[in-house]
């Protein structure tokens, strides 16, 4: 895997320069908006101040009215058009995270405008809660060795209606979600969520799954078990599937992300992991440079994180199980 030290040259090299130029973009488009907020608060001025003298004829304050308004929406289409010659988003997109993920590897492809199929978001039985909303974008998939993997930020959310008819959207999961072919031949479903009890507490944790098919499967790793609650259809299969080998690495892996919830699955022979996220992560923000280094390197850094999961799980290990 690539390392920060080769992302600096790559970035000093390669990536500032096109970065530049999308700074450009954006600073373009900010003064815009700026110029569409000074206009809107101009016209609305004017509005008021027109319609409050007095002395003013009432057919001339109509007129006066329709002018400004016409005004208004002839700036504003005049600035809409300026903006969309360039897209700023999709510019950033392509120039930096697209550069960022051929970078870590040429068998990576970027799809910014796609996500993770629902179906495989239903498969994963990380997720229970009907939905109402299922958005997603910035799609990267690709091949390490025998391993193939897909990972897509999600944002999933249901809406609840109360007695007064106000609507409220809840989320389900906001972050990243992986999927890639697990290094063993399996059926049923594991899920491993996070363990927000700690040790023990087995009675709560069975009626917290109360709502799965999966039954509560307890571990000899108390380190594992303190990370997570082990759900599964088998308990041999669970077993098969969580050597001590691979709690070690799901203990080490959990470590990798302290600010964030992380879930994982075993389901039908592939794997599925959840990273929570309060954040949008690839989303370029008008107010801030897109060509610091500290924050390029986030971008790499988020990446990188998720492509490592093969090799953090071990996912190319077939020496005795499926090719």
């Amino acid at each position: 895997m690539r390392s920060t030290e080769e992302f600096r040259k790559f970035y000093d090299l390669t990536l500032h320069p096109k970065l530049l130029e999308v700074d450009q973009l954006r600073k373009q488009k900010l003064k815009r908006s700026i110029l569409s907020i000074t206009y809107s608060l101009a016209m609305v001025f004017l509005i008021i101040l027109g319609l409050t003298q007095s002395w003013l004829p009432s057919t001339f304050k109509i007129i006066w009215v329709l002018i400004v308004i016409v005004v208004f929406i002839y700036l504003l289409y005049q600035l809409k058009q300026g903006a969309s010659k360039k897209k700023f988003k999709s510019v950033f997109k392509s120039q930096a995270i697209g550069a960022i993920v051929n970078f870590i590897s040429q068998d990576l492809k970027y799809f910014p405008e796609n996500k993770i199929d629902r179906r495989l978001y239903n498969n994963s039985r990380l997720f229970l809660q009907s939905l109402d909303s299922y958005n997603g974008d910035d799609l990267i998939e690709g091949k390490i060795d025998k391993t193939l993997f897909h990972f897509s930020e999600l944002h999933t959310r249901y809406k609840s209606t109360n007695n007064k008819g106000q609507t409220t959207w809840h989320n389900v999961f906001k972050g990243l979600f992986f999927v890639a072919d697990f290094n063993k031949q399996f059926q049923g479903s594991t899920v491993l969520v996070p363990n927000s009890l700690g040790g023990g507490f087995s009675f709560l944790k069975k009626v917290f799954g109360l709502n799965r098919k999966e039954k509560l499967v307890e571990l000899a790793d108390p380190k594992f078990s303190e990370n997570f609650t082990c759900y599964s259809t088998d308990d041999i299969m669970a077993r098969y599937i969580l050597t001590p080998s691979l709690m070690q690495r799901l203990n080490q892996f959990h470590q990798k992300y302290p600010n964030n919830r992380v879930a994982l699955s075993f389901v039908d022979g592939q794997i599925f992991v959840a990273i929570s996220y309060s954040q949008d992560l690839f989303e370029p923000s008008l107010f801030r440079s897109v060509v610091k280094f500290s924050r390029v390197k986030s971008y790499f850094d988020d990446i990188r994180l998720v492509v490592e999961i093969v090799d953090d799980l071990n996912l190319n290990n077939r020496i005795w199980t499926k090719q």
